[in-house]
């Protein structure tokens, strides 16, 4: 098999770079898989080859995790917008609460009164623009609230919960930083996850949903949508998307060879510290978007240049040194230094390194 002799460090948000490693693996399983002389795309998903690969997927996933039987395992299809919007169809039997910290925890809770649930936002920083997320002991909670939903990595404004919030029926979008740190995922009651930030390409998401949640979905959720149903079927309701599934297998086991998620959490802190002491030591060239240090993201890194027209130098001059991807989000601008889990440490001292030098050139 032939490799590219090299790659560039793509700093993209998302469909996201993945290891080589995984890359190379799911490249040799897509033309032979197990020497079967079929791919591992060509398998019926009914059959015993894709079967042993979603058991494999999902007892590395509680593996990984540290789950036990109270929570089932789902690879679902539609992203974390898809799930995002069902989730309030299956479990919003009263109402519920919404942390509103970002362009993604918005819009989930839009899909929520859009599915007819009862929302109290308990908290809400769109008008300091998301630059941080309000404290915890100042959230305006709901006494009954059949959950709380939080999304603890906000991609676009490049914050995050340092800590999930303790709550007897918590929901988390953890798309952005899913597996980049241990979670307390077995405290949560659902915890979602888009799969192509940091497991694998964009049309899977992993759902982990805790059993004892099953008895609050209506009869009238059709199966679909049913993740219970979806549980029972193990993720094969209808055709799942096999290969990306297989890719995600790839990545778990890329990532028990790193030493698990303690391990690669402290790679991530070492990639983020680079970035971030280039912003901080730039005498105020850059400047980043969130204000409060404890909540900067490790995933995704978002600052300003002094105007959008020298960002956009600074973007084409990365991309000359083969640091790509790295324009902001549409409605923030500035820049966004994705650092996801294949993100090798190598390639966020060499973003540093190149920033610190604009800074120099340009400041």
């Amino acid at each position: 098999m032939t490799t590219p002799a090299k790659r560039v460090f793509n700093f993209s948000a998302g469909p996201a770079m993945l290891p080589l490693e995984v890359l190379e693996a799911s490249a040799k399983a897509l033309i032979d898989y197990n020497s079967k002389g079929f791919g591992i795309a060509e398998c019926s998903h009914r059959g015993k080859e894709f079967d042993g690969v979603i058991d494999e997927a999902i007892t590395r996933t509680k593996s990984l995790l540290g789950l036990g039987d109270t929570h089932d395992v789902l690879f679902l299809q539609g992203g974390a917008t898809q799930l995002f919007t069902t989730i309030p169809m299956n479990f919003a039997n009263g109402p519920v609460d919404y942390l509103v910290s970002g362009e993604w925890s918005q819009k989930a809770a839009k899909a929520a009164q859009a599915a007819g649930a009862k929302v109290n936002i308990v908290a809400n920083t769109e008008a300091s623009n998301f630059d941080h997320s309000t404290a915890e002991k100042d959230w305006k909670l709901t006494n009954d609230a059949a959950y709380l939903h939080v999304c603890s990595n906000e991609t676009v404004h490049g914050h995050r919960l340092a800590a999930w919030p303790k709550h007897p029926n918590l929901v988390v979008d953890a798309s952005s930083e899913f597996m980049a740190r241990p979670h307390p995922v077995k405290d949560a009651a659902l915890v979602y996850a888009g799969a192509q930030k940091n497991l694998g390409p964009a049309g899977v998401v992993v759902a982990i949903v805790r059993k004892d949640w099953y008895a609050r979905i209506p009869k009238s959720v059709p199966g679909l949508w049913n993740f219970q149903k979806q549980a029972e079927a193990k993720s094969m309701i209808n055709t799942p998307p096999t290969f990306g599934i297989y890719i995600l297998l790839e990545t778990f086991r890329w990532l028990e060879k790193q030493g698990g998620l303690a391990a690669i959490e402290q790679v991530n802190e070492q990639k983020a510290a680079a970035i971030y002491s280039a912003i901080d030591n730039s005498n105020g060239y850059y400047k980043g978007t969130v204000t409060v240090n404890e909540q900067r993201s490790r995933m995704n890194i978002t600052f300003k240049l002094p105007n959008e027209e020298i960002t956009d130098v600074m973007i084409k001059d990365a991309a000359k040194q083969g640091l790509v991807a790295l324009k902001g989000y549409r409605t923030v601008g500035g820049i966004r230094a994705s650092t996801y889990n294949a993100m090798p440490l190598e390639g966020a001292k060499a973003l540093a390194s190149f920033m610190t030098d604009f800074a120099k050139k340009n400041g």
